[in-house]
């Protein structure tokens, strides 16, 4: 079991990668955040101070001066990665005096970390009587954890940790073209291009056997098999070829190929084998069928294309007669063995 300790230091150790994140991006003056950024902030403040602050931008765009504010406990913050004594001087500038009365504690929050010493002597400080102990870091968030019972420490560790990730993509610097590290791009699967084949090579393997084969057919079949599979997640095409490769039977009244669902439910084990079928029903080269007989299990059947002219049967032939691996054409979508 982990221990109060444990969840201290996991915690300060994930706002210390995050605080020097932001820290570089303000020594670049890179200064504007998300409302997101504003969230996670706000999401901590809530867990750490027991506060119920809400995200005042989303109930009124750029609100003046504050960002996060709870009315009830007459708190707000305004969330900002610029440490500089000009920012904070141009936020309680832009207060304003029903605000003021709204909120009788008004914090300024550095993400990153703020300055070692300011100096407060304009005006506008006097008035708004604004002292050091105003200008919050996550420093400030991690004093105020060990007087946290440890129920609400796990909550806080494991919501940081949950959000890193996300808090670093959020903070990340562009480069002078304006290109940030991670982009969406790195973030979706490619769409394969398959290796198509002119199925000549099973045509010669056909035509030793003396059985019949249309070449012209299974050419068009093997284009239309990889046109569906290369319109589904590599790990969905996984699926698919599982499916094939650990086939029951072929069914006795359409001549396709089964799996039963029970089955494939034990042998498979990664997630979301659900939305995997989905996508293969919706691609039309499984479905779900009844069982035939009362007291059978439900059951799968994969539909390859050009089963009319028995392509599916005539293709596993072919691949156990050659010893392909199923992942090279379903997987892989490389036909250039056929």
């Amino acid at each position: 079991m982990l221990t109060r300790g444990q969840f201290v230091g996991q915690i300060i150790d994930d706002l210390a990668i995050i605080s020097a994140q932001a820290k570089q991006r303000g020594n670049l003056h890179l200064y504007d955040i998300n409302i997101y950024v504003e969230d996670f902030v706000k999401n901590v403040l809530n867990y750490v101070l027991d506060f119920n602050l809400s995200n005042l931008n989303q109930e009124r765009l750029n609100n003046p001066g504050l960002d996060l504010g709870d009315a009830k406990k007459s708190w707000a913050f305004q969330v900002t990665t610029d440490k500089t004594s000009n920012k904070i001087k141009q936020t309680l500038e832009k207060i304003t005096d029903d605000q003021k009365k709204k909120f009788r504690n008004i914090r300024i929050f550095i993400v990153g970390e703020k300055q070692k010493s300011y100096t407060f002597s304009d005006q506008i400080f006097i008035d708004n009587k604004f002292t050091l102990d105003m200008v919050w870091d996550f420093n400030d968030v991690c004093t105020r954890l060990m007087s946290l019972d440890i129920d609400t420490l796990q909550q806080i560790a494991k919501y940081i940790a949950k959000e890193t990730r996300r808090m670093l993509v959020e903070l990340e610097i562009p480069d002078l073209e304006g290109n940030y590290p991670t982009n969406i791009d790195d973030l979706i699967e490619k769409i394969p291009k398959p290796q198509l084949s002119n199925a000549v090579k099973m045509n010669t393997y056909f035509m030793q056997k003396r059985e019949p084969f249309d070449c012209v057919k299974a050419e068009l079949t093997i284009a239309e098999l990889s046109k569906k599979l290369a319109n589904l997640p590599r790990l969905t095409r996984e699926v698919f070829k599982l499916m094939v490769e650990r086939r029951d039977s072929v069914n006795t009244e359409t001549d396709d190929f089964r799996i039963s669902d029970p089955k494939l439910r034990r042998i498979y084990k990664g997630n979301d084998l659900s939305g995997d079928l989905s996508l293969l029903v919706e691609a039309e080269i499984i479905d779900f069928n009844s069982p035939d007989i009362t007291g059978m299990p439900n059951y799968w059947s994969i539909r390859f294309p050009g089963s009319q002219e028995s392509f599916h049967l005539n293709f596993i032939d072919y691949v156990e007669a050659n010893r392909i691996d199923l992942r090279q054409p379903l997987v892989m979508l490389n036909f250039s063995d056929f």
